[in-house]
């Protein structure tokens, strides 16, 4: 070993350090040495033939603390503003040892970074407010939280400083679920408490240069954790939101827009990302007939199809809507049917419209319906929604059209497209103006020129619909069903779009529907004389297996034609198959986290608690959680308590038990922890001999009894030495020799004292 002193000019106090290398005298420095940049020499400089992995868990605390910072702050990057990332950079960066030392004295120090941290923090408030305009809102408390965490960071010296810190990284780390709950976000969460706690346990063992014990502590704190855990998750009593919170951001993210034109859904007809999901109670309706409404357009300026506002409302209340009772009213006996129950999971879109089949019906407090037959939730879809439909159908919508509504569905700009509004007269001509035979003649026009589906179609211009009919001839379903809808209103007949889902495919694990951004899908509603609002899907005129088979079975078909052509394509191609396999194992493994861990609600727990537990009562529940925890908490004292309880050899035990006895009458006599046991009972036996030569009477033993414990104790003596290093200990416990001399050890050690 190596002694280094060092005395500074001066003359404090001398500092001694004992240590093996260089090394271990540069991360010997304390935390306040690091933190004041007296000490800026970096772990990197240890041994070269030390792993990676012991040079990382051996950093100085200090280090911790700036890594704790980056990783908590890391997941905010994705909905914080890119000017309050880039502070939280800077200032963590400013707290580097390197940095700090640039500076000479100690109040320069503190006098510019104060300076910083009040300027920051000022003009930060002043970023929020900008950013958010306005003082309130989930992502404008999140956002606050970070700039206050951001600003400790400059005044971070002494060690309270740093368990400020990492408190209240902890805080923000759970501000993480305020956003979301998925399971990445609980992975990210995860991790980051890991790092905090070997923070706060490199805090606690700041002199440990070699980082041994730390992880074996972080595994000690989080597998004891685990089973408080479940207990918590099981049993702590599932109560409503006291207030609920929305994001201020109005960012869709939905693969329907609240309007339409050309090219909306060229991006996100490629998109694997997940829309929704649905558990049908019964039989799920064939793949043909998934059609997932959403909004209904009926106002066209030339370009852009958009919703009107000419349409009822409805909430829920004990009797239906008058548009759902009419339309149900008309239905045949013969072919009336219950209709269809499912639930929809559906991903957040920071919007306020749901999705439903053809024709939905919701009944709760916080969802409406229009007499488009549009679902509507009072609040902006912001976290993972679920809410159970029932499908009515068949039915006839609005058998009788009023004026009002007529003028509106027939609705087209004063000029414009003049070869559509051409052909549409002609066609409807020569079908005796029929609407039904009229339909059919558009579909064999299509079929009889060449149309083609793809992806990538080329850009429009002014008069889109002339250019796609006449010129392009290239498209995707909202260019079909804006055309179709185009042609429907120039021969008179009432028409308008359509926007939602067409389809979707069965989960992984077989008992889910999964519907998915690159589903988007628009179609056409035609109103026919007796028969009020008739589906019409044009896209089917072109690609029927789009709504046969499914997107999915489209793109496998079509290959990378889909996606355009040359060899950007087949690279598109195959980019879009590996993130679809990639997507669809995310996606399941987040099913089951939301629908068993975040689903696991007030009623769930009902359920599972009356079914597992007998459970009737809110101070049942209670008690079980309390019986529980103090279950699993003595489990996990006990299990420590014999981890480090000192084990005894069997020929051992018996000595300490009698160390103890004589402790209790002279504790000078009682054998220390460096002492050997064969020492330690010659030092008693002599200890007695001399008290009994003195005519001393000593509270062990007298001297007229002296001669026998002197023969005990040497009979002691002999038995220990040949269990512990005699031929007994060569032999098995279980020996029936070895014993026989254990019991008279023992027997000897009892008669003692």
């Amino acid at each position: 070993m190596t002694n280094i002193s060092k005395i500074d000019d001066s003359k404090k106090p001398v500092e001694v350090f004992t240590g093996s290398s260089k090394s271990d005298f540069i991360n010997s420095a304390s935390f306040e040495k690091l933190a004041l940049g007296q000490n800026i020499a970096s772990h990197t400089e240890q041994a070269s033939d030390t792993k990676w992995t012991r040079k990382l868990f051996a950093l100085p605390a200090y280090y911790w603390v700036l890594i704790a910072q980056i990783i908590v702050i890391l997941p905010h990057a994705a909905h914080l503003p890119l000017w309050l990332i880039g502070f939280a950079v800077v200032s963590i960066a400013a707290q580097l040892p390197r940095i700090k030392a640039k500076f000479k004295k100690l109040r320069h120090l503190k006098r510019v970074y104060q300076g910083m941290q009040m300027l920051g923090f000022l003009l930060g408030l002043v970023g929020l407010w900008l950013t958010y305009n306005t003082a309130f809102g989930l992502d404008m408390g999140v956002a606050f939280l970070v700039l206050c965490l951001i600003s400790k960071l400059w005044e971070l010296y002494k060690r309270r400083d740093a368990y400020v810190v990492l408190n209240l990284s902890l805080f923000v780390l759970a501000a993480l679920f305020l956003m979301d709950q998925g399971l990445v976000t609980t992975l990210e969460v995860i991790i980051g408490a890991v790092i905090i706690l070997l923070a706060f346990i490199a805090l606690n063992d700041d002199g440990n240069t070699r980082g041994d014990g730390r992880l074996r502590t972080l595994g000690v704190l989080g597998l004891g954790a685990l089973p408080l855990l479940v207990v918590l998750f099981l049993f702590f009593p599932r109560l409503p939101p006291l207030w609920s919170v929305q994001l201020s951001g109005q960012q869709a993210t939905t693969g329907v827009s609240d309007s339409m034109s050309p090219g909306d859904f060229a991006n996100l007809g490629q998109s694997t990302e997940l829309a929704f999901r649905v558990e049908f109670a019964d039989k799920r309706p064939p793949q043909q007939q998934l059609y997932w409404r959403g909004l209904v357009f009926s106002e066209f300026d030339g370009v852009t199809w958009r919703p009107s506002p000419q349409q009822q409302q409805w909430r829920p209340a004990p009797q239906m809507p008058v548009w759902i009772e009419n339309a149900f009213a008309t239905i045949p006996d013969e072919v009336k049917v219950a209709p269809t129950s499912y639930e929809v999971i559906l991903e957040p879109t920071q919007q306020n419209w749901l999705f439903g089949l053809d024709y939905p019906f919701a009944q709760r407090q916080d969802i409406s319906i229009t007499s488009n037959f549009t679902l509507l939730k009072d609040q902006p879809v912001t976290q993972q929604f679920r809410y159970d439909v029932l499908q009515f159908a068949p039915m006839r919508i609005d058998p009788v059209l009023s004026e009002a509504l007529r003028r509106l569905n027939l609705a087209l700009p004063a000029d414009g497209n003049p070869q559509a509004r051409a052909l549409a007269k002609r066609l409807f001509a020569q079908s005796g103006s029929d609407p039904v035979r009229y339909i059919a003649a558009i579909e064999r026009w299509i079929n009889q020129t060449e149309f083609r589906y793809t992806l990538s179609p080329p850009r429009l211009n002014k008069n889109r619909i002339d250019e796609f009919l006449f010129e392009t001839k290239a498209g995707f379903c909202e260019h079909y069903s804006s055309s179709f809808t185009f042609m429907m209103r120039a021969a008179g007949i009432p028409a308008r779009v359509v926007a939602g889902y067409q389809g979707g495919e069965l989960s992984r694990s077989g008992n889910v529907w999964e519907v998915r951004q690159k589903d988007a899908h628009a179609w056409t509603e035609v109103w026919l004389e007796g028969q009020g609002w008739v589906r019409v899907d044009p896209t089917a005129f072109v690609a029927p297996e789009r709504v046969e088979q499914g997107m999915d079975a489209l793109t496998q078909s079509q290959g990378a034609a889909m996606f355009g052509d040359g060899a950007s394509a087949q690279i598109s191609y195959q980019q879009y198959q590996m993130l679809q396999t990639l997507r669809r194992l995310s996606d399941q493994a987040s099913y089951y986290w939301q629908k068993d861990v975040v689903g696991y609600d007030q009623d769930k727990q009902a359920d599972s608690l009356l079914k597992w537990f007998n459970i009737r009562s809110v101070m049942q529940q209670i008690i079980w959680l309390a019986a529980s925890a103090i279950t699993v908490i003595a489990i996990l004292i006990f299990v420590i308590w014999q981890r480090r309880r000192k084990r005894w050899h069997l020929a051992d035990l018996p000595l300490a038990q009698l160390s103890r006895r004589i402790g209790k009458v002279d504790k000078s006599l009682a054998r220390d922890d460096s002492e050997g046991q064969l020492a330690w009972l010659e030092r008693v036996a002599l200890a007695i001999d001399s008290n009994a030569e003195g005519g001393t009477d000593s509270r062990l033993t007298d001297s007229g009894h002296s001669e026998i414990v002197q023969t005990k104790i040497m009979q002691i003596q002999q038995d220990y030495r040949q269990l512990r290093y005699g031929r007994l200990s060569a032999l098995e416990i279980s020996d029936k020799e070895y014993q026989i001399v254990l019991k008279q050890l023992k027997k000897n050690v009892g008669e003692l004292f």
